[in-house]
C-alpha cells in the first residue's frame, strides 16, 4: 500500500541538468577539454564526491577536490539568483502529493543547493524529510539515499514511490524496492534498459495525479 512519495530534485523538479552541463562544459573548456553528453549522464544523481572525482580524472584538472566542488557549486548557486527554474507541473505535483501523503526529497545534489531550492516559497515546509546523497555515502544508482529517506519517514521502502528523471535514479529507486515513476528529460534521456525498469513513465509532471498513484498500487 502506497504510504509516501519521494521526489528527486535536479532534472525532475527543477530544470537544472542543462545548467550543470553548461557549468561543467565551461570548466572543461577552461582546461582545454570537452565535456560530452555521455559525461553528463555518467554523473547524474551521484554524490558530490563522486562527480568531483569524475571531473578531476576525466578532465585532468589541476585542482583539488574542494576547489572543483566550490567552483561548480558557486556557479550553480549564481544561476539560481534570478529564480528557481521549476519544470511545468513540478510545484503542483509536490503540493498535490503533500496533501495526501508524507513526502520527502532525496537528491544527489549538493546540500547547499538543495537547501536553496527547498527554502523557496513555492516548496518551503512541504517535505517531511530532505536528504542529500552526500549525507549517506554512495550516490545513485546506489539505493542508500532512498533507503535512508524511507527510514527517516518511518515507512517501509516497498510502501514508497519515488519520482526520477535519470537512469542512475531509476536504478536507485528500484534497488531500494520502491515503485518508480520516471519523468525523463528528453535532452538527457536514460538508456532504454534503465528507463524501462520504471513502473510508470510520464512525459511531464503536469501528468502527475492521484489516479496515477492509484494505478501503482494495483500492480
Amino acid at each position: 500500500m502506497l504510504q509516501a512519495v519521494i521526489f528527486d530534485m535536479d532534472g525532475l523538479l527543477i530544470d537544472s541538468e542543462s545548467v550543470w552541463d553548461s557549468v561543467r562544459q565551461a570548466m572543461a573548456a577552461e582546461a582545454g577539454q570537452d565535456w560530452t553528453t555521455d559525461d553528463h549522464k555518467a554523473v547524474m544523481g551521484v554524490s558530490t564526491q563522486e562527480w568531483v572525482d569524475y571531473m578531476i580524472n576525466r578532465l585532468e584538472l589541476a585542482l583539488t577536490p574542494q576547489q572543483v566542488e566550490d567552483q561548480v557549486v558557486a556557479r550553480m548557486m549564481a544561476s539560481y539568483q534570478n529564480g528557481i527554474p521549476y519544470f511545468p507541473g513540478a510545484v503542483e505535483a509536490v503540493h498535490l502529493a503533500a496533501k495526501h501523503f508524507p513526502i520527502a526529497l532525496a537528491s544527489g545534489s549538493h546540500r547547499s543547493l538543495i537547501d536553496t531550492v527547498t527554502a523557496d516559497a513555492a516548496l518551503q515546509g512541504r517535505f517531511q524529510v530532505i536528504l542529500s546523497a552526500d549525507e549517506v555515502g554512495a550516490g545513485k544508482p546506489s539505493p542508500d539515499v532512498y533507503l535512508e529517506t524511507a527510514k527517516r519517514l518511518g515507512i517501509k521502502p516497498e510502501d514508497c514511490v519515488c519520482l526520477e528523471d535519470s537512469g542512475n535514479g531509476i536504478l536507485a529507486g528500484k534497488r531500494a524496492g520502491m515503485k518508480v515513476i520516471a519523468v525523463p528529460d528528453s535532452r538527457f534521456m536514460p538508456a532504454a534498459e534503465k528507463l524501462n525498469q520504471a513502473d510508470l513513465i510520464l512525459e511531464s509532471l503536469t501528468d502527475f495525479s492521484l489516479a496515477l498513484l492509484d494505478r501503482l498500487t494495483e500492480r
